[in-house]
């Protein structure tokens, strides 16, 4: 029963899909399916808790890319890495007037079902951003480990532009009030490009493909 339970905690499916559900938080919002009030405090707490129960069995493999430890814990490191890179290549845009950290309280706000108090509506708000940034380096790692020889930086940078593809797809823009003009298009490409290829510096760094050897592409 134990092997089986870690056998399934483990595998792609489950790990993928547990770091999506970071997504499927917001997704649920935009869609009228969920809010993200009750999906924040009945669903991630213990979809989290999962990954890190999945990482803990699977630590004696840390490293390899096939690994439920790698996945979740470079994974996610990568991913907060990235993000931090991400926001920092924003700020200069954001000091000079580009709305582009406004959606951050209104995370918060969604999350805690008030607009007060605000330091907690902030401290929300971030926490959601950046776990939004793990969750796509947990993803990406178990996506990349289906390869033999995975590349890792190119793929990271494939990656997140396709995910900012598919953000511009749903309702992100006008459910937040964002002008989607040019400038906003160049500001949010160019920083999931920069997202992209922090995680593929980080990724290629740590992480071995599944025949031991460190990534070099």
């Amino acid at each position: 029963m134990a092997v089986a339970f870690d056998h399934v905690l483990g595998s792609r499916v489950v790990v993928f899909g547990l770091a999506w559900l970071s997504f499927g938080c917001l997704l649920g919002q935009f869609y009228g399916l969920w809010s993200m009030h009750v999906f924040g405090y009945l669903v991630l707490p213990p979809a989290t808790v999962l990954l890190a129960v999945a990482a803990y069995l699977h630590r004696k493999q840390a490293g390899r890319l096939g690994s439920a430890h790698t996945w979740v814990v470079q994974g996610a490191i990568g991913g907060l890495v990235a993000a931090v890179a991400y926001d920092l290549y924003r700020l200069p845009f954001v000091l000079n007037g580009a709305p582009l950290f406004n959606v951050f309280p209104q995370f918060g706000e969604l999350l805690l079902g008030a607009k007060e108090p605000r330091w907690l509506v902030q401290a929300l708000g971030w926490t959601y951003h950046f776990s939004n940034g793990a969750a796509l380096g947990i993803m990406f790692l178990v996506m990349a480990s289906c390869f033999r020889r995975p590349a890792l930086f190119w793929g990271a940078v494939a990656w997140a532009v396709f995910v900012e593809a598919m953000l511009l797809l749903t309702p992100y823009a006008s459910f937040f009030r964002l002008k989607l003009n040019g400038q906003f298009l160049f500001l949010t490409v160019s920083a999931h490009l920069v997202f992209g290829a922090v995680l593929g510096l980080y990724c290629r760094a740590n992480v071995k493909s599944p025949g031991g050897e460190a990534d070099v592409g």
